[in-house]
């Protein structure tokens, strides 16, 4: 025996409500089964680990994004066995005049940022120590003992040269802290244009997963 076919026309489907009436109660769609709660639930965990993780990256880069407005001219300290450095304050561009003490010197690479580089204490420094960092293509700036670059604390922009900070501490026991200041030669603000657009993606990004979620959970 074949299967009976029942074919729907259009005049079978039933007409519209007129304007101000209710609508008709439609037994077949109040049958069929809610959608599944837990893929629901996977997608709110999603839609908030996102705009946390974002913002949590977006709070690393926040040093830098605020280097990159700083004023482009080196404010020149002299003589950094004497220099000022409390009354600058981090994330500003500088020129200080120092003799490393290669004694308490180290090498080291990040995956990130290719090149060696070597980070020294300034010789004879009066007061808090202040550490000078030089790249590859400093060897002019060792050669006349002047050094212009970022200065910054082994402890801020997002914990960049707190691994280096803490294997002067631990190995070379060294007096550096995470408010021991370092002098970043050769970063200038306009090398760090970046940071402002990629926070600000990032903060774009979080808010939208959070309007995504709002919507979400309106529809519970």
């Amino acid at each position: 025996m074949s299967p009976s076919t029942t074919a729907t026309h259009l005049d079978d489907l039933p007409a519209p409500p007129r304007p101000g009436e209710a609508d008709a109660f439609d037994e077949v769609l109040a049958g069929l089964p809610a959608p599944p709660r837990a893929r629901r639930r996977v997608l709110g965990v999603l839609l908030t680990a996102i705009p946390v993780a974002a913002l949590f990256l977006a709070g690393q880069f926040r040093d830098d994004a605020r280097y990159a407005m700083a004023p482009s001219v080196a404010l020149d300290l002299g003589d950094g066995r004497s220099a000022d450095l409390a009354s600058v304050g981090p994330d500003r561009l500088v020129t200080v005049r120092a003799t490393p003490s290669m004694a308490g010197a180290v090498t080291y690479s990040r995956l990130l940022w290719p090149g060696e580089h070597l980070v020294f204490p300034v010789a004879a420094r009066e007061g808090a120590p202040l550490y000078v960092q030089v790249s590859e293509d400093g060897a002019r700036a060792m050669a006349r003992g002047e050094f212009t670059g970022r200065l910054t604390q082994f402890g801020s922009s997002g914990g960049r040269y707190a691994g280096v900070g803490a294997y002067l501490r631990g190995t070379l026991g060294a007096p550096v802290q995470g408010t021991t200041w370092l002098l970043v030669d050769g970063a200038t603000p306009r090398r760090n244009v970046w940071a402002p657009v990629l926070a600000s993606l990032l903060l774009a990004m979080a808010l939208s997963d959070l309007a995504l979620l709002r919507r979400l959970f309106r529809r519970e």
